[in-house]
């Protein structure tokens, strides 16, 4: 719909011969797009703006869970719950930072804190996809990631 009605005052624009608008129509969305890949570069995305306006909430949540053994604390978060260009998003709270190291250098430990809410909640943490998808995890603040699990082959 937004584009055809840029279409069509592109159109009536130029039949009219109003330079200056025809070329602020052209060049405003250009513009638009360089501001935003000059955001995304220094780390201002969607996902980092959402994050600093609801970290509070995620941070209160985390200190009304039981910390069980003085263990680091391990909470995942539901960050997409939709499928969004075949991925699938979640917040995770890894006080430890072992999400972060390499697929398979994670702790015993970890991997057994990382169990338990799976059995327990169904709030599971899968570092090792399957054959038809891969994962990514990305820090986002002080002991925050996202964790993103592309699913390319989900939808034809």
């Amino acid at each position: 719909m937004t584009l055809i009605a840029v279409a069509g005052s592109l159109c009536i624009n130029l039949a009219q011969r109003r330079w200056r608008r025809l070329v602020s129509l052209l060049i405003a969305p250009l513009l638009l797009l360089v501001l935003l890949r000059i955001l995304a570069a220094v780390g201002i995305t969607s996902d980092s703006v959402r994050f600093a306006l609801t970290k509070q909430m995620y941070l209160a949540e985390i200190e009304r869970a039981d910390r069980s053994g003085g263990e680091p604390r391990f909470k995942t978060f539901a960050w997409d719950n939709t499928f969004l260009e075949k991925t699938y998003s979640t917040l995770v709270y890894d006080e430890s930072d072992e999400i972060a190291l390499p697929r398979g250098e994670q702790s015993t430990a970890w991997q057994q804190r990382v169990q338990t809410p799976c059995s327990e909640k169904k709030e599971c943490v899968d570092l090792d996809p399957g054959p038809d998808e891969y994962v990514s995890v990305r820090k986002i603040g002080e002991h925050f990631y996202i964790l993103d699990n592309y699913l390319p082959n989900a939808f034809p």
